[in-house]
């Protein structure tokens, strides 16, 4: 029987190979169920409570399909924060399944944990707006603090500092980063420098 290759078929692209760091690795998996299994069968009301609790985080982090993957942390993060005060409160109770169902099954309990996971949805998707509004605002007011210091200049010194402006505003305005003008512009009023 004739060994089958490894290559692609004709017309088919190579899958391509997971890079390093991707994924989960056995060494990650064994160590997870070497938490798991002990969490399970001693804290078992408590797993329950975190796993249904915890629901808008797994779906935070299955539906988020940004590259930078950080909508999970944010939801996760006050997710986590409005389940713990129900997991301490578990703990007083016993630690027992009637205990954690009984927290479960109150709507009080639901709605400040799935609640404070809204509010991490919220912050997740309104704060990039408000910082690139605030941005914005910012930018607009240094190219009018420019505009107020070049106004000043051809005051003083004549309409021969204004040569080139026009063109330089557009360029930031278009650019909108300060660090691409670090280097002074070369007009025909300067004179050449000699070294």
């Amino acid at each position: 029987m004739a060994k089958k290759s490894a290559a692609p078929a004709k017309g088919k692209p190579a899958a391509p190979a997971p890079a390093k760091g991707e994924g989960m690795g056995w060494g990650m998996r064994i160590g997870l169920l070497l938490v798991a299994i002990p969490a399970v069968v001693f804290m078992g009301p408590t797993v329950l409570l975190v796993c249904i609790a915890l629901l808008p985080t797994g779906v935070a982090f299955i539906s988020d399909r940004s590259i930078s993957k950080t909508g999970w942390l944010c939801v996760g993060g006050l997710n986590l924060a409005g389940a713990v005060p129900f997991i301490a409160t578990l703990w007083e109770k016993g630690n027992t399944v009637e205990a954690a169902l009984r927290l479960l099954t109150d709507v009080l309990t639901i709605l400040i944990i799935y609640g404070s996971a809204g509010v991490g949805w919220l912050l997740y998707i309104s704060i990039p707006q408000l910082l690139g509004a605030f941005m914005a605002m910012t930018a607009g007011h240094r190219v009018a603090t420019m505009k107020a210091q070049q106004d000043s200049l051809i005051e003083e010194w004549g309409t021969e500092v204004k040569q080139g402006a026009e063109e330089a505003v557009a360029e930031f305005m278009r650019r909108g980063r300060v660090t691409d003008f670090a280097e002074p512009r070369k007009s025909a009023a300067q004179p050449p420098r000699r070294g």
